[in-house]
């Protein structure tokens, strides 16, 4: 991850600093400052990379030009008290990964951005670091070697020195520069002032340009697939590691000569306990991939099987074929039987007792068959595809009772000798072998259900694993490191933990009882995945199953809506383009802004339509609304602050863009304003009330002092 390193500091004169002295030393150049009439050079100094003068839009538009001699020559008049903040230098660390040009615009960039959030104007400087030569006893002292001792700065330390302006600049005759001595820019006043103005305080503003920094270098150290910054605190990314404490100047000087100090000593004890915890974390994610790998290769195991459950469930059905050809076979003996009672009566008591054996035979076969039909609940219970097959043996043996019932009443004689039991002997012994082979069919049948009943089971606990653990960090994509859905196909991202989490609550599925143990606690989720569950949620199982295909085919849903969206986007940037010069030119963030609030008419009618229609995926038309809430609530956001910055406009364009605001306010809160919400009212009345208040403030004549 790259470092995140931006610092910020008054240059005073209370403290004996000048603003072109400042600017001289930082660029490398020779300036002259007429206040006390001096030049500085420092055209000798090493390290300077490049230096650069960023203007706001405002005033590019304007065709205006500065050299830095004159634009720190005019900032140092524009201060009239011995203690003035003459300038404000902001320090930020540049990525090492980037190469020169990147960095270099990289610096530029997040000056411009400084620029037209402050208005102000900026000197960037960027400086590497400058190695020695290593420590020779036989050189005389130089700056050029090291001292005795003495260690090179880090050589990944490039960095850029952007010193602005604390006054806004104004124009004055023939498009020369000029300073508003009544006026420093906001982010200079103190906090009670800046609570007066409804502004956020000094350590709220420095958090936001930080954060504006972090941003600007992440979408280009993204376009590299680098590792991004994070602003947060490591307490606030949920990570185990300690800051370091700040050495100094004096601290860091000794240190690179070889003296020990107690803050080196404290830094190095903080490093020495960062690296153990980091080394245990990285042991923790190899256990944690060795777990993730074995629970693949057991779902891949279960799905094997599960393939194999049709052939199961064929071999089910042949099984049950073969037991109805069993009790077609004995219609031959049946035959057998009526012959011999057409031809004698002589047999009668013969015929009678042979019945009566032959009954007996057969409530000994039902009584080994008893378990039977217990035996094919269960299997009903646990595999519904095996039901109709089984209930069909059953019905095969029902049948073949009942036949042979029947044929039992009309038989007369079986056996043409009444003292030959050889007839009696064998259709008991095909009843022995028939029955035998229903209880090796019986106990195969249930060995096998009882197999993928354990499949079955082992998959109720994987898929509730992946729901209760759907926020872990092995199961959801980590945006904030930098991880995409094409590094982790099989984890959530954020649309489908957020399915999850409503399935679970609708559902009552709790991701941790803190009563119950953890595997107990999965066992019990796990039970809930019934087959009534299974059947009415099976978007949510493929979900849970196989992240990675349901997230293809909702992104192939919602590509058309894409496709609308950003044709109506260029759209938009066209008509925003065309109304520049309508507007007396692009003013900056606030122009941009308004243009943006002007043309959300026609783009939020668009995205109505689209939802209109009817032909169109659900998926998509979900997305749809999703923007439109969106795109409404950006634009009364822009609002709120496109308002309260248009008084800060030149007077050429303040007029056109304060009363295209307000048109566009009038007709936007009569079109939408039963669609907003509470906050978003209270942005446009804000902005609304921070326009009433500057515009008031304007009209209020000066009282002869600085603010």
């Amino acid at each position: 991850m790259a470092m995140v390193h931006i610092a910020t500091k008054a240059i005073s004169r209370k403290a004996g600093q000048s603003a072109v002295a400042s600017a001289a030393y930082r660029a490398g150049d020779v300036l002259d400052d007429a206040k006390y009439g001096k030049t500085h050079d420092y055209s000798k100094k090493s390290g300077v990379m490049s230096s650069d003068i960023v203007l706001p839009f405002s005033l590019k538009a304007l065709g205006v030009s500065v050299d830095r001699e004159t634009l720190w020559n005019t900032a140092e008049a524009a201060e009239t008290r011995s203690d003035s903040r003459v300038a404000r230098e902001w320090l930020i660390n540049l990525p090492y990964e980037l190469d020169e040009y990147d960095r270099h615009q990289l610096a530029i960039n997040f000056a411009q951005k400084l620029c037209d959030d402050m208005d102000v104007i900026a000197d960037v400087c960027i400086h590497r670091p400058v190695m020695k030569l290593p420590f020779d006893p036989n050189v005389p002292p130089s700056s050029k070697y090291l001292r005795e001792g003495e260690e090179n700065p880090d050589p990944r330390n490039f960095h850029a020195h952007i010193l602005v302006t604390t006054r806004a600049p104004t124009i004055g005759p023939n498009k020369t520069l000029a300073f508003d001595p009544k006026l420093k820019t906001p982010f200079e006043w103190s906090n009670k002032k800046r609570k007066a103005h409804d502004l956020p305080s000094s350590m709220q503003e420095i958090k936001r340009i930080r954060e504006m920094w972090v941003d600007t270098a992440n979408k280009v150290l993204a376009q590299y697939h680098l590792p991004l910054m994070d602003a947060r605190s490591y307490k606030d990314q949920g990570l185990d590691q300690q800051p370091t404490i700040k050495m100094g100047v004096e601290a860091t000087a000794m240190e690179r000569r070889g003296i020990t100090t107690e803050k080196g000593n404290t830094n190095r004890a903080i490093k020495e306990r960062n690296k153990l915890v980091a080394d245990n974390h990285i042991k923790q994610e190899a256990d944690n991939e060795r777990r993730i790998s074995a629970l693949r290769n057991g779902l891949a195991w279960a799905t094997e099987k599960n393939a194999r459950l049709p052939g199961s469930i064929g071999g089910t059905k042949q099984r049950a074929d073969f037991a109805k050809q069993l009790s077609g076979s004995s219609e031959p003996h049946i035959t057998y039987c009526t012959e011999q009672n057409n031809r004698t009566a002589i047999r009668v008591d013969d015929t009678k007792r042979c019945v009566e054996e032959a009954k007996s035979g057969i409530a000994w076969a039902a009584k080994r068959c008893e378990n039977l039909p217990k035996r094919c609940d269960d299997t009903k219970q646990r595999i519904d595809d095996t039901k109709q097959a089984i209930e069909g043996i059953t019905e095969a043996i029902r049948k073949s009772d009942i036949e042979i019932n029947r044929a039992t009443e009309r038989s007369a004689r079986p056996a043409p000798n009444p003292f030959d039991d050889d007839a009696r002997r064998a259709r008991a012994a095909r009843l022995d072998r028939q029955e035998g082979r229903i209880d090796r069919d019986t106990r195969a049948n249930r060995f096998k259900d009882e197999r993928i009943f354990e499949y079955a089971e082992r998959m109720k606990l994987h898929l509730a694993m992946r729901l209760i653990q759907r926020h872990g960090e092995a199961m959801a994509i980590r945006w904030a490191q930098g991880e995409t859905a094409d590094d982790a196909p099989d984890k959530f991202d954020q649309r489908q933990v957020a399915q999850l989490s409503e399935f679970a609550q609708r559902h009552g599925i709790e991701d941790h009882d803190k009563a119950v143990e953890f595997t107990a606690h999965l066992r019990q989720v796990a039970k809930r995945f019934d087959h009534t569950l299974v059947e009415n949620n099976k978007a949510i199982i493929k979900l849970l199953r196989d992240p990675n295909a349901e997230r293809e085919q909702y992104l192939a849903l919602t590509k058309h809506f894409i496709d609308f969206r950003d044709n109506i986007d260029q759209k938009r940037a066209a008509f925003n383009t065309s109304i520049i010069d309508k507007l007396g030119g692009s003013a900056g963030e606030v122009g941009r802004m308004t243009r943006d609030i002007i043309s959300s008419f026609s783009y939020t009618e668009g995205l109505t339509y689209y939802i209109n229609q009817d032909n169109h995926p659900a998926e998509a038309r979900d997305v749809a609304k999703e923007h439109l809430a969106d795109t409404l609530d950006k634009t009364c956001q822009q609002f709120k602050l496109a308002l309260r910055d248009v008084n800060s406009l030149p007077t050429t364009q303040r007029k056109t863009y304060s009363e295209a605001l307000k048109a566009t306010l009038k007709t936007f809160t009569e079109q939408y304003g039963k669609e907003l919400s509470e906050s978003q009212h209270k942005a446009l009345q804000g902005g609304l009330e921070s326009y009433h208040h500057q515009v008031s403030r304007t009209n209020t004549p000066s009282r002869g002092f600085s603010p």
